[in-house]
């Protein structure tokens, strides 16, 4: 990770603000370099991965350029599939918070036209789409680009798979001369080669290497969960897994506070670990870790940058990371001095995609992580009971424990077996909160790696999550409304629901 702050690349004050409202901390590799480029004016072309932080890496030096008070399209993004495009209009919407009279505007197949060209007449300073509709607009005459300052191709090989590189010329040929242009792709085959020397000369280049490691010593699963029941998910999880200490990663230095303070409430041992904290109190926490008197750290990845505290057995991934490398990063933080350790990832429907990327990366497949049923839920709470119960029967203060319980029944005229049963519920109802013993409705058993089939009318995927046998559930469209209106930064729990990793759009960085 790169040492510099946002504050130091130069980025317009409105765009700095957001930025720090968020909660991000340090650009990435890949921002550090495209952000002083891009706000140059320069062309640029960009080799990564995907989730290394793109899209933040060209929306916030784009929108640091624009006039907010011209409602005409200044930004142009293409994008491979409706999600991507989705996901990219909720970037620069948090982005432009603190704009004012701004909108962005994602237009994509499988959509009515109505709503999009009545979108455009009202004016966006930002069009995030896929080619085939951008260019139907075009050609309409809905899409005007006379004063477009900048053209973003994101994921250029993913629309050359998919065979859009002939309508993504098409609008090439349709930006104006002077356009601003970067291209973004994992791979550069011939044909984006050629696009990129027809349209993009004398481009600063800008490659990101990803390496790939292995993972030694570390059991790696996934667990598929809807944004809005990733809570319920990890209060299973932290319930049914042996943790001796885990540490929870998030994106944003806000939600380390917030997951802390609900998993406090559910009796667990928790602090939070973020760039806020002074150094004596970053210190005093995972000293509190290492001897015990904490057992789980909500942190996010700079300050949990070089943690070694060999009783972490777990680590939990409630955010999916930024990059590979920074996932890495994270499950290294167990499996430490010769341990084995056990790394946990919940993804959201439209990050699935994501997880072959980490496989690579690791070169080490996920496996589905399978909560217990209510049978087996039930038959391991009985069975903690029971081991509680007998540790309690060693106890030197055993004998004066019974003679009380033994008052209390003469006293009551209470047979004793009651008596012990109103302890047994005292004691359950002392104990953390969990979930039910019912399945939650809406975490979904499918596999993980189930390829995401091909949107034939948008030219996008919907990676569906289907929900036990039923055939409906999630078709990974966003959530209602779309990236239009303002409100929550990507990333956080509620609809539209878990973005594609993390570049830092994707929340959230």
């Amino acid at each position: 990770m790169s040492e510099l702050s946002f504050a130091e690349l130069g980025l317009d004050p409105a765009v700095l603000e957001a930025v720090s409202a968020i909660g991000y901390e340090n650009p990435t590799p890949i921002q550090a370099q495209c952000i002083p480029a891009l706000l140059a004016g320069k062309h640029l072309l960009g080799v990564a991965q995907t989730g290394t932080g793109k899209t933040a890496a060209f929306a916030l030096p784009l929108l640091s350029r624009i006039d907010a008070s011209i409602s005409e399209p200044q930004i142009l993004v293409l994008a491979p599939t409706r999600e991507l495009a989705i996901q990219v209009a909720e970037a620069f919407t948090s982005y432009a918070a603190k704009y004012r009279n701004f909108h962005v505007l994602p237009i994509y197949g499988g959509q009515d036209f109505y709503p999009q060209i009545k979108g455009l007449k009202r004016g966006a300073q930002v069009i995030v789409g896929t080619p085939g509709r951008m260019l139907d607009h075009l050609r309409k005459g809905t899409l005007r680009l006379g004063n477009l300052k900048a053209l973003v191709l994101d994921e250029a090989d993913e629309m050359l798979r998919m065979g859009f590189i002939d309508d993504v010329e098409a609008i090439l040929a349709k930006t104006p001369e002077n356009c601003q242009r970067a291209l973004f792709s994992a791979t550069m085959p011939p044909q984006i080669k050629k696009v990129a020397q027809t349209y993009l000369s004398d481009a600063v280049e800008v490659k990101i290497e990803s390496e790939t490691r292995t993972v030694e010593r570390i059991s790696q699963f996934v667990l598929p969960v809807y944004a809005e029941r990733k809570l319920d998910a990890l209060t299973r999880i932290l319930e049914v897994e042996p943790i001796e200490a885990a540490i929870i990663f998030v994106r944003t230095k806000a939600e380390t506070t917030l997951l802390a303070e609900k998993l406090s409430a559910r009796g667990h041992a928790v602090a939070p670990l973020n760039g806020d904290l002074n150094q004596r109190q970053r210190e005093q926490t995972v000293e509190d870790l290492k001897r015990g008197k904490k057992d789980i750290i909500v942190a996010t990845d700079v300050a949990a940058r070089g943690l070694d505290v060999p009783r972490i057995t777990h680590v939990i991934n409630y955010d999916v990371p930024y990059d590979t490398e920074a996932y890495i990063h994270r499950v290294g933080r167990t499996g430490r001095a010769g341990r084995t350790g056990k790394a946990i990832l919940l993804v959201t429907p439209r990050e699935r995609s994501w997880l072959r990327t980490l496989e690579r990366a690791t070169n080490s497949p996920m496996v589905a992580y399978e909560l217990p049923s209510p049978v087996e839920l039930k038959k391991m709470r009985e069975e903690q009971f029971e081991s509680q119960l007998l540790g309690f029967a060693e106890d030197k203060k055993l004998a004066k424990s019974m003679a009380l319980l033994d008052e209390i029944a003469e006293r009551n005229e209470m047979d004793i077996a009651m008596v012990a049963g109103a302890l047994a519920c005292w004691m359950e109802a002392m104990q953390p909160g969990s979930l039910p013993l019912e399945q939650p409705e809406a975490l979904p058993v499918v596999s993980a790696s189930a390829p995401a089939r091909r949107d034939r009318k948008g030219g996008g995927r919907s990676g569906e999550f289907r929900k036990g046998p039923q055939k409906g559930g999630y078709k990974g469209r966003g959530g209602p409304g779309g990236a239009g209106a303002r409100g929550k930064p990507p990333g956080k729990g509620g609809k539209p629901a878990g973005k594609r990793p993390p570049r830092q759009s994707d929340a959230k960085r």
